[in-house]
Parts: C-alpha cells; sequence; structure tokens
C-alpha cells in the first residue's frame, strides 16, 4: 500500500524553453486534464504552469479521510472573503477562509472527492444562455471519457450502466463506513423518496455518495489520474511554483506568459494558444492583471485596459448549513476512531478501513420550491456521520473562526446537550442561489491575493429555500428509522436558542437567522468568465472558450460554467477539462460514448 502514495519518478520541469506550442496555467482539475489530453499530440509540445508544488508522495493528499487536515497549508492558497453584509454572522469579522488548491491537482488535491455531474437541466439551461454545443447530450459523454466506475459493492444495484464508463482514467467507487446510509435512507423511503443514480437518469432522490477514491483507497485526484501516466512523455513539461503573473497580448493575440518561478520573472511564448485554468478565482485574477477586465476597475489598480469584459462579475457559490443530531449508533466517525492505530494499520494494509472514505458519506436532492424546473433539486443534503467530542475546542476554532461568543455557546450548548453520546450532521445546500458576488484585484497590491466578495445571501429567496430545506432535514430526522438511532429534530433549540432569542423558536425568522448566522461556503465557487452568446454583455468567453475579443486566448475551469451546477463542482470542470482539449485540437474524441438513452427522459 505504501508505494502507491507516490509516483514512478519526480518528472516535473527544473528549466523552461523560450516558446512552445501550448501554455496551459494551472495544473488543478480541469488544467491537469487539458495539458495530459493535448500532450497526446506526440507533435505539440505543452508547458504545464502550476503555483504550488508536487504532490509526488504526499501522504496527507492521498488518504481520504485526511482532507480536512490539507486546509490552511502550503498546498492552499489560504484565501478569504471579504465581510459579509448579509451572512456570516457567526465568523469573526463577517468573513471566513475560502480555501483553493495551490499543488499539482488543484482543488481535486484539497476536496472532499465528491463526485456529482450535475442535473441534465443545467446543462441544456446552459445552451439557452448561448453555450451552443453544451446542452446534456454534448457534455455527457466527456463525462464518460474520464470516467472509470469500479464496482467495490460487487453489483451495485443503484448503478445505472448505461450513464457509467469502467475504462476512463480517474476512478469513481462507492464506499460507506458507517450503517447510517442505510438508516438514512429508510427515512427517505417512509418520506417517499426512493434512492436513485443520481448521475444517471434522475436526479432527485437518495443515495451513497460516489466519490473520487480508488479502489485501493486513496484520493483519485486530476494529477493522479490523468498527469501521473502523461509525465514520461517528452512534448510534456510541467513546471511547479510558477506563478503565472499575466498573459502577454499583442493585438488580438495571446503570444506568451510572465511566470513568478521561485521568485525569478521569466518570460515565456506560445506559439499556438495560452489557456488559463487557473480556477474561478485565479483566472480573473490573471486576466485582470493582463488588462482584461471592467474598465473601471483596472483603471482604479492603474492597469492599462486591452479589453473592458465582466470578468470576476457573476461569482457564484454553493453554502453548505449544518443541522446536527445525536444518535445511538455506535459505528459513526468519531476522530478517537479514525485515528485509531488498529485503522490505520488496516488502511496501511489493505486500503480498508475508515481512512479510505469521504467524510460524505450520503448525498441527496430534493426540489423544495418552485423556482426550478421539475426534475431539477434546489437542495441538497451532505450527510456526514461525524460525530461531537469534547477537547476540540482549538483545532475547531481555528478551522471555523467563530465570534468568541458564539464559539463558547456553540462549545457549551453542544457538549451539555450531547454528553458523551455521537452525533451526525446533515448539512442543507441551496443548489442555485440568486445572490452573486465579484472577484476583484486589490487596487493597493494587485498581484497580491485578489478580493472574494461572493456577496452571501444578499437575495432573501435565498434564505427562503435554505429554511425549508431545513424543515425537510426535520422531517427525515422524525421518521421512525431515524428515532430508532436516537435521532432529535429540534436540537437547533438546545445549541443555539440564546444566540437567535429575538426570533421565536422554530418559527421560519428562526432558522432564516440562523442561515445568516452559521451557512459556509461550500467551496464551489464558478462562473467569474461566463460563458456565453458573444452579443451577450455578461459573458466573457465564447462557447469555444475563447475570450472575447482575441483569438487564441482561452478559459478552461469552473469560472466559464454560466450558472452553478446543481451539486458539487469538481466532476464537472474535468468535464469542461475534457471538452476544452477536443475544441483546442480540433477532433472529437467522443463520439463512441455518445447514446440514444442521453436524449431521453
Amino acid at each position: 500500500m505504501a508505494g502507491l502514495f507516490g509516483r514512478k519518478g519526480t518528472k516535473v520541469t527544473k528549466t523552461l524553453l523560450p516558446e512552445y506550442d501550448y501554455i496551459v496555467v494551472g495544473a488543478g482539475s480541469a488544467g491537469a486534464v487539458v495539458a495530459a489530453r493535448l500532450s497526446e499530440d506526440a507533435g505539440s509540445s505543452i508547458l504545464l504552469l502550476e503555483a504550488g508544488g508536487d504532490d509526488y508522495g504526499d501522504k496527507m493528499v492521498a488518504v481520504p479521510m485526511m482532507y480536512g487536515a490539507l486546509q490552511r497549508t502550503h498546498r492552499d492558497w489560504m484565501l478569504s472573503v471579504e465581510p459579509q453584509k448579509h451572512a456570516l454572522k457567526a465568523f469573526k469579522g463577517n468573513r471566513n477562509y475560502y480555501p483553493r488548491g495551490k499543488i499539482l491537482g488543484g482543488s481535486s488535491n484539497l476536496n472532499a472527492m465528491i463526485y456529482v455531474r450535475g442535473c441534465r437541466l443545467d446543462f441544456d439551461r446552459w445552451e439557452e444562455l448561448g453555450c451552443e454545443g453544451w446542452n446534456y447530450e454534448d457534455v455527457m459523454p466527456y463525462f464518460l471519457k474520464s470516467e472509470a466506475f469500479v464496482d467495490i459493492n460487487n453489483g451495485d444495484p443503484i448503478i445505472e450502466k448505461e450513464y457509467h464508463n469502467t475504462r476512463g482514467p480517474q476512478e469513481v467507487t462507492r464506499y460507506s463506513p458507517s450503517s447510517l446510509s442505510q438508516v438514512f435512507r429508510s427515512a427517505g423511503e417512509e418520506l417517499g423518496y426512493k434512492t436513485v443514480d443520481y448521475n444517471g437518469r434522475e436526479m432527485i432522490g437518495l443515495s451513497p455518495t460516489f466519490t473520487n477514491v480508488t479502489k485501493n483507497g486513496l484520493r483519485a485526484s486530476t494529477s493522479r489520474a490523468f498527469l501521473w501516466p502523461a509525465m514520461n512523455r517528452p512534448n510534456l513539461h510541467i513546471s511547479i511554483h510558477s506563478h503565472v503573473e499575466k498573459v502577454l497580448i499583442e493585438g488580438n493575440r495571446a503570444i506568451g506568459v510572465l511566470v513568478n518561478k521561485d521568485g525569478r520573472e521569466v518570460t515565456v511564448r506560445c506559439r499556438k494558444e495560452v489557456v488559463l485554468c487557473a480556477g474561478a478565482i485565479m483566472s480573473p485574477q490573471i486576466l485582470m492583471l493582463s488588462g482584461i477586465g471592467p474598465r473601471q476597475h483596472l483603471d482604479a489598480a492603474k492597469i492599462p485596459v486591452l479589453k473592458d469584459l465582466p470578468v470576476g462579475e457573476n461569482l457564484q457559490d454553493h453554502l453548505l448549513v449544518p443541522v446536527n443530531s445525536p444518535c445511538t449508533s455506535t459505528d459513526l466517525l468519531t476522530r478517537s476512531k479514525v485515528l485509531n492505530p488498529l485503522n490505520i494499520m488496516k488502511y496501511l494494509w489493505s486500503g480498508g478501513g475508515r481512512l479510505r472514505s469521504s467524510p460524505v458519506t450520503e448525498l441527496s436532492f430534493f426540489r423544495l420550491g418552485s423556482a426550478t424546473p421539475p426534475g431539477m433539486p434546489d437542495i441538497q443534503f451532505h450527510v456526514t456521520p461525524a460525530a461531537q467530542e469534547r477537547g476540540v475546542r482549538e483545532n475547531t476554532e481555528q478551522q471555523l473562526n467563530y465570534k468568541d461568543e458564539i464559539f463558547t455557546e456553540y462549545l457549551a450548548s453542544g457538549a451539555k446537550n450531547f454528553g458523551s453520546r455521537q452525533g451526525f450532521t446533515i448539512w442543507v445546500t441551496l443548489l442555485h442561489p440568486k445572490s452573486t458576488g465579484t472577484v476583484r484585484l486589490n487596487v493597493v497590491d494587485p498581484k497580491g491575493p485578489p478580493l472574494v466578495d461572493p456577496d452571501f445571501l444578499a437575495r432573501q429567496e435565498d434564505v427562503d429555500i435554505y429554511v425549508k430545506g431545513i424543515r425537510e432535514a426535520q422531517r427525515f430526522l422524525d421518521t421512525k428509522a431515524m428515532k430508532a438511532i436516537g435521532a432529535e429534530s429540534r436540537n437547533i433549540e438546545r445549541v443555539y436558542k440564546p444566540i437567535l432569542w429575538q426570533h421565536a423558536y422554530d418559527s421560519d425568522g428562526y432558522y432564516g437567522e440562523y442561515v445568516r448566522h452559521f451557512a459556509n461556503t461550500a467551496y464551489h465557487p464558478t462562473s467569474t468568465c461566463k460563458m456565453g452568446a458573444i452579443e451577450d454583455p455578461s459573458t466573457v468567453v465564447d462557447s469555444k472558450l475563447r475570450v472575447k475579443g482575441f483569438s487564441n486566448l482561452r478559459v478552461a475551469d469552473a469560472s466559464v460554467i454560466p450558472e452553478v451546477i446543481s451539486g458539487n463542482t469538481n466532476a464537472v470542470c474535468v468535464m469542461i477539462g475534457e471538452k476544452a482539449a477536443d475544441l483546442i485540437r480540433g477532433i472529437d474524441s467522443v463520439r463512441h460514448f455518445r447514446k440514444p438513452v442521453f436524449s431521453k427522459l
């Protein structure tokens, strides 16, 4: 098992050539895919630039259950959001931490490994917004191309095989270390919900989580899946600790990039294209530093304007709101059980046990409002079989950044009411928020960390749907199946009532205020370089991912998503990377993945 943590050799580039055919900026969820696929053409030279370091031999990254320990480390950009007017009221300064991957594999090496493609109606909506060639039938073959579904359950009855591929580069598995998953699905059946393959024909329902975890129990990041097998290709150069400061432009063409490599500025030219894959926060920053962005903002930052485009606008994200419950089950994921020496030995010996799983073991999708069309969910549950334990104030306080008085009440009430009992959490997520924000340069230090202002919960209708989601979580906790394991549906009163005393308990106003206090990012930023019709003034890139006004500059990452999808965003970033590579190469590599079933509801 230990040998699987690394790859053969440490093939990263120490010396850059003066010129390449293609320069790919950012080796994350999409960039690793783009670079690996472009390098399949032996006649093309590709440079992949990553601001962070190598993931070679990084055991913390490789072990799925250790994902929380990766944040606020050298693998992370360590950003924070700007003070929020309408949200994060429980957090110091009304702001909180905003993790983004800074390592080969990017955020696919920092996330909870959840594999969700989104709803078919998401992509049909993209086409309506001017993204020609991005409807569900168009994108589904690219999801299949990257997927290697491994049935570690030996005959998973939920899987709709026609919607899955077993021979792609990136492994997808389903594994639950806790009996809570089955109890949760039994509770759903009481309420009339069914168990579904949410990556299949329909999305609304309950399911164990699909994860990018290998059959051997390792994180299946895009670096492990795509880059590592391609590293020995002589036409692919991968340069780490290489922070791209701007794209170099002449007329309507990108001619190269300015790179800070190990503290030294280097210019690298490109013969064909520059492809930005730096993510929904860093791609806008690079474009604006290059003179492409909102004129008024660039003028304030004293950056010459080459193209006035709404770069950094339309930031969208998902928030998580915790609904906690005590539980009498004995197989939940307490810290002491996960880090038990016997459990560690089991993992190192066979890749089994609790360390091999994502902390999110169950996902559910619901349509509780009327703003989304039938078949498109508006609320998602992430279920974590995690317990509240005493003696964790220092780590939890650092991670959550709660205000002192909030944290004291949170800890004291939680310990008093849970006592020695274990617990679990239903994280309620709004999938289609109306509130949008911005990414801006710091005009005092434009090359420094960008200013991220999601403007969370600016629209009251977002809060209203969250309240519906909390009510639905309470319905689950009130079922016979949940009551049988000691679940309690009104635990929020015990923990938070002193903070929210100005509202009558169990009222919509009470839970609305709870949402404004405790909702926090799910780390799904998107849409800051919006894709769509060229004539649409809100778009930055066209349906071929080309920055408007430039012939050979593309963006291919979460920033191009016109509207955030129904679910976790990593899988869609991989899909964007796959499709972008075909667009750049001028080929159709997915003919054999197209199936008539995709056009049928």
